[in-house]
């Protein structure tokens, strides 16, 4: 895709309509133009700020027939925070576009890709056939995103060969590659603040026409839900809190003005494009203060029941919910029936990567373990095999009256419902673990993962491998082996996540073929909200489940982004060794 010399470039943002909302001055109610010049030529770049109020502004391509979309955007280094919604007038919802830039300590990226002061970040958006189509350009109005700055600096089109329209259109096409997992922890619910369906539909706009086959939706925290749950308490946010804290809050408070169900509305959005979604949680615990009680979760029913926490071996409270208590179960349970019965979503996801302890030294669990072994539990090491195993069984117990509650459903309804769960690869804890073979990392968090497979309690598992350093993808590949090995002949499903968020098209590309080389049946994408905003990325994420066409897909990958050098910026010759981006 990368023919700069089929190229056309729109430098001149200003062509864009209606003309009165564009003008020279940061004003509420209008886009600003800039001059700049970059080698392809000179345009007009067009800048919005928080709180400007600047309306959506559309721009005609003139053009007919399909072709490949790049977008330019500028990011002033001292003010990092960018992002710009655009669409094509047929699109049900906005894409999102943040400024790609990469880190070098963190992100896997070759050092070009590395924007210099004075570049420009160009990416790809898409291939669409343009005849007819207007681009239409926005900002974020509401939600944490509002408080970033939007910059659209020109539009590449490169016209498709009639082998790329045959693939694209194909592409588009559901088939044996819908293979991946989108999985939205929960921030996606306070970063743009829904409260209508249009504005859900763009959350959602990023996975159609995609290898997606499933959104894991992140709405609860323990018994604290994003939406107006029957079973459990919403959500609260403390007044007083700063910055990343106060947005959350001012979200929830606008979709409860609203009347909004976020969770409703994901699900309708979700069947619009024909992908499953599964509503997620994480079994958080109380926050430490300033960030407790209303932080999140647990929610009300743990601060009405103190009596069901997790305990130490010394029988100190701790801040989680134990399942060992067949009253928190049964609460779990009421939880994910609402999901699958009253939102008829297509199954339940628990996040088991975070907020431990599950099961610790509550009476329940030293009770039964003293009925089984004859001894008591504190009386022997926590490490030993015997009290993690029987702690696990505990957690193992939500998991089977969970099985059994989604096949009573199921069967009421018609539908398969599916048991989804994301587990760690790794211990990332503090606490020591015993050596009883490649899961005792698991069982030191009372999860018996070999039971679970082997008692078909979990159809996705989705293995959270937190591994940066290694480009090759060669640890993750030994670590899934395992896991594989431990579904054959089940019918449980290995997926990988795929790791970090942040690299480049290649590397995912390079990374997903390791874990498919391992076995695993797709992959997974931990804080998919964040990596759809990363044009150039999402461009290689949204078709990893062409598991055996990744091999001859370099040339694409390499084609996604490019830096853009300025030569000159409103009037200034930008890449003068005289004329510095900042005096500091």
């Amino acid at each position: 895709m990368d023919r700069d010399n089929e190229s056309i470039y729109l430098l001149d943002m200003t062509r864009c309509q209606p003309a009165d909302a564009i003008g020279t001055d940061f004003v509420r109610g209008r886009w600003t133009a800039v001059d700049f010049s970059i080698a392809a030529g000179a345009g007009k770049m067009l800048f919005s700020g928080p709180d400007t109020q600047a309306p959506p502004v559309q721009l005609d391509p003139e053009v007919s027939g399909w072709y490949h979309i790049f977008v330019g955007t500028y990011r002033y280094f001292m003010q990092p925070d960018y992002c710009l919604l655009l669409k094509l007038s047929s699109d049900r919802g906005y894409s999102r576009a943040e400024v790609e830039t990469f880190r070098r300590d963190k992100d896997l990226v070759a050092e070009e890709m590395i924007l210099g002061q004075t570049d420009l970040a160009e990416a790809y958006w898409k291939s669409a056939d343009l005849s007819g189509e207007e681009i239409i350009f926005h900002r974020p109005t509401v939600g944490q995103q509002a408080e970033k700055t939007t910059n659209i600096s020109y539009i590449r089109l490169v016209p498709l060969s009639a082998a790329e329209q045959v693939q694209a259109e194909a592409d588009r096409q559901p088939g044996d590659h819908r293979r991946l997992l989108a999985n939205y922890d929960g921030g996606q619910n306070t970063l743009w603040a829904h409260a209508s369906d249009d504005e859900m539909r763009d959350e959602f706009q990023a996975l159609a026409q995609t290898d997606v086959r499933s959104v894991l939706w992140g709405c609860a925290r323990s018994f604290a839900t994003y939406y107006p749950s029957k079973v459990a308490s919403n959500v609260k946010w403390s007044y007083g809190l700063p910055g990343i804290m106060r947005q959350p809050r001012l979200a929830i408070e606008r979709q409860r003005q609203h009347d909004f169900d976020s969770l409703r509305s994901a699900v309708k959005c979700a069947r619009e494009i024909g992908i499953d979604i599964y509503p997620q949680m994480r079994m958080s615990g109380e926050q430490l203060p300033p960030n407790h009680l209303d932080y999140s979760g647990p929610g009300e029913f743990q601060q009405q029941h103190p009596e069901f926490r997790c305990l130490s071996p010394e029988g100190y409270r701790t801040r989680h919910l134990s399942q060992a208590f067949g009253e928190v179960r049964a609460k779990y349970i009421d939880l994910f029936r609402e999901w699958v019965e009253d939102y008829e979503a297509d199954g339940v996801c628990i996040v088991f990567c975070r907020s431990w302890p599950y099961v610790l030294f509550e009476q329940p669990v030293l009770d039964s373990f003293k009925a089984v072994h004859g001894i008591g539990m504190q009386d022997i090491d926590y490490l030993d095999e015997r009290v993690l195993r029987h702690r696990a069984s505990f957690l193992t117990q939500l998991l089977r009256e969970t099985r059994q509650m989604l096949d009573q459903v199921g069967e009421k309804s018609g539908r398969s419902l599916r048991a989804l769960y994301v587990i760690p690869a790794e211990d990332y804890s503090l606490t020591p673990n015993p050596d009883l073979g490649p899961f005792s990392h698991l069982l030191m968090h009372a999860m018996d993962v070999e039971t679970w497979v082997g008692e078909g309690l979990v159809d996705d598992l989705v293995v959270h491998i937190q591994d940066t350093g290694d480009p090759a993808g060669n640890a993750a590949r030994q670590t899934l082996a395992t896991y594989v090995e431990l579904a054959q002949g089940t019918t449980t499903q290995i997926h990988a996540d795929l790791y970090p968020r942040r690299q480049s098209a290649d590397s995912m590309r390079v990374r997903a073929m390791a874990c498919y080389e391992a076995g695993v049946d797709g992959l997974s994408f931990w804080d998919s909200h964040g990596r759809a905003m990363r044009l150039s990325g999402w461009a290689m994420h949204r078709l990893l489940g062409h598991r055996d066409e990744l091999a001859g897909m370099k040339p694409f990958a390499d084609s996604l982004f490019r830096r853009k050098p300025l030569t000159t910026l409103d009037g200034y010759e930008i890449q003068s060794d005289f004329c510095l981006p900042s005096d500091g």
